[in-house]
């Protein structure tokens, strides 16, 4: 009875959080931030899905874009082609679609995943890449989709409601579908084949039917993405869905920590809302930027040093190591004012948008510089011990 008391009470904790994201979404921010929130929602799906694959079953898969544009595609072509016949209500509408984008996106996950993970390394990540690059080249050529001209989708979602809601409900459930997994004896299974494939084939495990598993889970957790992607955007072209995408991802999941499912979080909040807030900024006093970057660089310079001879908690190294990141960007803040005083960059300014993604670029690099295993390596955060050192 306990047991299914707590379920009931984490499901209900799931959906109360999706609503309230949702109502302080659409009550709170404008319109662009409201997109920011959904494309975090995404991203987070999509982030954990691939670190399903990547970091907790340890594959090298590149291409999980393609599975995203999978699904994208499918629900939208459903739609087009079933939505005016059909009596259901659009908000009742758009589940259904996201349910077929992750049936036929689990379906390819499994044409590629059976063939081909026997491979592992660089040859699988070949593979998956490959795949990635062919469902662009067909969707630019398949005029049933629209071709390289694009496919509408009607109703739009913004014209209806932009259904926040089931964005972060997705991307929660997707959370918790990863964590209850590695939680179950199942889920040991696919740790297993992570740290060594051939003692856990010499144990039992079935390494393929494994690396399968979790290569169609991961697809269809992406090709729902890809469903609500497609009604919220209300058009789709095959340059949505480019090489980028998969490699933003990815870089996602390295960043967070390969196999934390909370490091995945919480870089695809953050990649995912950094380049469009920097953006919004103007202009941005030179002088400033010199010193910041002074400042980042002293940072990451004396980080890699005291690291070495800290020792203790994860948590006191993490506060540490924060005190002294703060220190080095505030002192860097301060040279900046102090520049300003010269006259050659007293005037001087650059704008923001130009250099978003310089700054994007260098943000991933200095942060790798610093911590090459990510933020959290395969830690979590837990209720009890807010850092975990992961289960073995």
């Amino acid at each position: 009875m306990r047991f299914w008391g707590v379920r009931l009470a984490s499901i209900a904790g799931g959906i109360g959080l999706a609503v309230l994201i949702h109502w302080i979404a659409l009550s709170q921010l404008s319109a662009f931030g409201v997109r920011l929130v959904v494309l975090a929602g995404l991203y987070v799906t999509l982030a954990v899905s691939l670190n399903l694959i990547n970091g907790i079953t340890g594959q090298f898969s590149i291409g999980h874009a393609a599975f995203y544009q999978v699904g994208a595609y499918a629900a939208g072509l459903f739609t087009v082609k079933v939505f005016s016949s059909q009596p259901l209500t659009f908000m009742l509408w758009v589940p259904v679609a996201m349910i077929v984008g992750a049936v036929v996106a689990s379906a390819a996950g499994l044409l590629v995943g059976l063939p081909s993970l026997r491979l592992r390394g660089d040859y699988l990540a070949i593979v998956t890449l490959g795949f990635g690059e062919i469902i662009r080249i067909l969707s630019q050529n398949l005029k049933v989709v629209g071709a390289a001209s694009g496919m509408a989708i009607e109703p739009k979602m913004l014209s209806q409601s932009p259904m926040v809601w089931l964005c972060w409900l997705l991307a929660i459930g997707s959370i918790a579908l990863c964590r209850n997994l590695l939680q179950t004896a199942h889920g040991l299974s696919f740790l297993a084949v992570r740290e060594d494939e051939i003692a856990s084939s010499a144990m039992g495990i079935n390494v393929t039917r494994t690396k399968v598993a979790a290569f169609v889970l991961g697809s269809a957790l992406a090709g729902a993405a890809g469903g609500f992607y497609a009604h919220y955007e209300g058009f789709l072209i095959p340059t949505q869905f480019g090489m980028e995408v998969s490699f933003i991802i990815l870089t996602m999941v390295v960043l967070g920590g390969s196999g934390s499912i909370t490091g995945s979080v919480i870089a695809a909040v953050a990649l995912s809302a950094l380049p469009e807030l920097l953006r919004n900024i103007k202009t941005i006093p030179l002088a400033t930027v010199i010193g910041l970057t002074i400042g980042v660089i002293a940072a990451v310079s004396l980080g890699r040093r005291w690291s070495e001879q800290l020792h203790g908690p994860v948590r006191d190294r993490v506060l540490k190591l924060s005190g002294l990141t703060g220190l080095c960007l505030g002192g860097g803040y301060l040279l900046g004012l102090g520049l300003r005083a010269l006259p050659a960059l007293s005037e001087a300014t650059t704008d923001g948008n130009r250099i978003r993604m310089v700054i994007f670029a260098g943000t991933l690099v200095l942060l790798m510089l610093v911590r090459p295993q990510g933020v959290l390596g395969h830690r979590e955060f837990g209720l009890g011990k807010w850092l975990r050192e992961p289960a073995r």
